[in-house]
């Protein structure tokens, strides 16, 4: 009798350790902490003297908010922002098909000053991002700038997630 209570005693003790295990996993599980897309580094990378920041990024319509800084040393103008898979990637020079990118109006921008875009980004050339909050975005920003006459390009990669629905 002796044997078959240690018996007993030695599974109850163990399984509601395995139980506590398991709730705790579970608890886990559905705050998202096994979500593989919470491992993605998110942020927006500019060559210099560039710099990005993302605002926001609404999931029901796949805008995303920039901020964009220059620092150039004398007043641009930002004329258009594209954001894309980096599989549209395939115009001349390696640019995207000029209608995934959005005008900016009031784009001048002075040295050291900033200002806010809000671009859709496009996964195909017929479909922008959309999701849910934190569904990740990862590709290309892409602007065109002027500066006096002449008319420049500078590339950067974003990885974005939707915090907005």
């Amino acid at each position: 009798m002796k044997k078959l209570q240690a018996a007993m005693e030695y599974l109850m003790t163990y399984g509601w350790a395995i139980l506590i295990i398991a709730l705790a996993l579970g608890v886990l599980y559905s705050l998202g902490v096994f979500n593989p897309n919470r491992l993605k580094p998110v942020g927006c990378f500019l060559s210099a003297p560039f710099t990005c920041q993302i605002q926001t990024f609404k999931g029901s319509t796949g805008g995303l908010t920039l901020l964009i800084g220059q620092g150039t040393g004398q007043t641009i103008t930002i004329n258009s922002v594209a954001c894309v898979d980096n599989s549209l990637l395939t115009g001349t020079g390696g640019l995207p098909a000029s209608n995934l990118f959005t005008p900016v109006t009031g784009g001048n921008v002075a040295s050291g000053g900033s200002i806010s875009v809000t671009v859709s980004c496009w996964k195909s050339s017929s479909a922008t991002f959309n999701g849910n909050i934190g569904d990740t975005f990862s590709g290309t920003v892409v602007i065109n700038y002027a500066i006096g006459g002449s008319v420049y390009y500078t590339m950067g990669s974003i990885s974005a997630q939707i915090n907005t629905p």
